[in-house]
């Protein structure tokens, strides 16, 4: 059986998205931030099968079937691991290398890539706080209020005005001109290497796995040469085998920790960075392109909703617009900001504070009503032509609705606003509605399937004789690990990796211990790819928890309580010695005092 990397397999989930093939399958419906539906491998009435763009993963709670994709596409195709992998990246466009192929040379590359992508931001940050050639940097900085915590969190650093400095600091890690070359961070021209980014303050793109993937680099100073070339205020890294402009956003691995409702997208690198340190994390940027269809899916895996905040001129609206219809292609919602006396949330922040930004935001318009307000002003509702077009554009912008009662209320509105008959108008939307759904076909299958491996062990059966409040508390304590690093610094403190109970729950505890370790937080869909088929639906059922805690710091100590509680427990009923025993039953009574 061929061995992939772990890189291939996590480029293979990151172009695959559960909830787009699911959909073939099973249909679908949002509830909250999951989508739910009828279970494809029992008969069921009343749906219980789940399904979780966040976490790409999907769980039935009726005949517990759980897993990541390749695990929906093992049981539903009746493939295996390698060639339901296989079926993905061929969809995804990806080539697996073959061992001793080219392809593993690709995969090499990749990986110096993200290695010199990180000794040069660590290169420009160093610049930007230790060196003098940084104090123009760091002085624009400070001139935009950005605060050094900021610079830490987002890692910002600036590039000298030199031609060589990253060229021969790499050059001295031991890289090659033509690596650096396809990592993008030099550029040749007349036969000579140049470094890309100079005289610049710059912003490392991350993506969702903590890989630097790329730069965005903001001029300082003039920006047209002696020789009257005009240089870009803004730069971005050229497209490389690791950074697509397309399909990566800026902030995005900062703007899904913060598990919102909602994601507010901005224009640029400084608007995200601004509205993130006024305390609103859940904001990202494009990168220099207008938003793509491949980044609103992304978007929507972590968001039910999406929050445009463009520039407030022309452009700005025109480029919500296609925003607007991008986002409603991809099967999301959106909502648009209006900033009163402020172009870009940077200067509406500065000049008014986060609580008026966050007012703002509560008060931002639905898509569709910013639309209307926006073809308002191209006709003149005073003429019976100007109605007509008016009517015409207004029904098309209902299209997207998929609420009856909603669509209703617009075309009352429309109504109200133009004098026309509200049948007139509800003519107009129908016939439009009818010429849209011309040759539409359903996805939708809904069939039992069985799975190709045949009844799976439950995984709990493995696991030591445990009392099950022991068991569900460790559960719930892995699953909050995994999703906040401060938590597994205090697990830590409290317990070893053998404290936990059986080799499962060791396992799970031993691998979130050496993310953190590295400084990141794991993808539960990709650690369930290091469990054996019997144990899948234990494991992803801890990850898919979906009980919502009021304060989960709070439930992270009593977890830790109550875990140390059932342990002394279990040492009381088995110790034999009366000074032992004594010791046990004060430790007892003064865990259940702290609670």
């Amino acid at each position: 059986m061929p061995y992939y990397p772990d890189d291939v397999v996590n480029e293979v989930f990151a172009e695959n998205d559960i909830v787009d093939y699911v959909s073939q399958y099973v249909r679908l419906k949002r509830v909250g931030r999951d989508y739910s539906g009828l279970c494809p491998f029992h008969r069921e009435k009343s749906p219980s099968f789940h399904v979780s763009g966040e976490k790409q993963l999907f769980h039935c709670f009726g005949c517990g079937a759980s897993g990541n994709l390749v695990q929906f596409v093992m049981r539903v195709e009746g493939l295996d691991f390698v060639e339901a992998l296989k079926l993905l990246a061929e969809r995804a466009g990806i080539a697996l290398p073959e061992e001793g192929g080219a392809d593993d040379n690709s995969h090499a590359l990749k990986k110096k890539i993200y290695e010199m992508n990180k000794i040069s931001a660590r290169f420009f940050y160093d610049t930007l706080t230790k060196s003098p050639e940084g104090k123009i940097g760091y002085a624009y900085f400070t001139e935009r209020k950005i605060t050094q915590k900021t610079i830490i969190t987002y890692g910002l650093g600036f590039a000298r005005d030199s031609y060589t400095a990253l060229h021969d600091f790499l050059l001295q890690k031991g890289y090659t001109d033509k690596e650096m070359l396809s990592a993008g961070l030099v550029v040749e021209r007349d036969g000579k290497i140049y470094d890309k980014f100079r005289n610049r303050v710059m912003f490392p793109i991350i993506d969702l796995r903590g890989n630097i993937i790329g730069f965005g680099g903001r001029i300082m100073g003039q920006s047209e040469t002696p020789s009257g070339f005009k240089l870009p205020k803004y730069l971005n890294s050229a497209e490389t085998p690791v950074f697509n402009k397309g399909r990566n956003l800026f902030s995005l691995n900062i703007a899904k920790k913060s598990s919102p409702f909602s994601i507010i997208l901005v224009e640029g690198y400084m608007d995200v960075i601004t509205v993130c340190q006024a305390g609103i994390p859940n904001v990202v940027a494009t990168l220099g392109t207008a938003l793509t269809e491949a980044q609103a899916k992304l978007l929507l895996k972590y968001c039910s909703e999406i929050i445009i905040c463009y520039d407030s001129d022309e452009a700005g609206q025109k480029a919500a617009i296609r925003a607007i219809d991008i986002i409603n292609a991809a099967g999301g919602r959106s909502r648009v900001i209006k900033l009163k006396g402020a172009k870009d949330p940077d200067e509406y922040i500065k000049a008014n504070g986060s609580a008026m930004f966050l007012q703002a935001v509560s008060e931002a318009k639905a898509s569709t009503e910013f639309r209307l307000d926006i073809l308002k002003t191209k006709y003149s509702l005073d003429t019976p032509e100007g109605k007509a077009m008016y009517v015409a554009q207004a029904a098309e912008a209902l299209l997207s609705i998929t609420d009856a009662v909603e669509v209703d209320a617009y075309i009352n509105r429309i109504s109200g606003e133009t004098q026309v008959n509200k049948d007139a108008v509800y003519s107009e939307y129908r016939k439009r509605l009818s010429n849209s759904k011309t040759g539409e076909g359903s996805r939708h299958i809904n069939r039992e399937i069985s799975s190709p491996q045949g009844e799976n062990v439950h995984a709990a059966a493995a696991l030591p004789d445990k009392s099950k409040k022991l068991i569900a508390a460790e559960k719930k304590l892995i699953y909050l690990m995994s999703r906040n690093k401060k938590y597994i610094d205090t697990v830590r403190e409290n317990f070893n990796i053998e404290d936990f109970s059986g080799e499962i729950h060791q396992k799970l505890v031993r691998i979130i211990f050496e993310a953190r370790d590295n400084n990141t937080l794991i993808e539960p869909s990709i650690v369930l790819n290091e469990f054996a088929d019997s144990e899948i639906n234990y494991v992803s059922e801890i990850f898919y928890n979906m009980e919502e805690y009021a304060d989960n710091n709070a439930a992270l100590f009593e977890l830790i309580n109550n875990i140390k509680l059932e342990k002394l427990s279990e040492k009381i009923e088995s110790e034999k010695d009366p000074m032992v025993l004594s010791r046990l039953v004060m430790e007892m009574q003064e865990l259940r005092r702290n609670r």
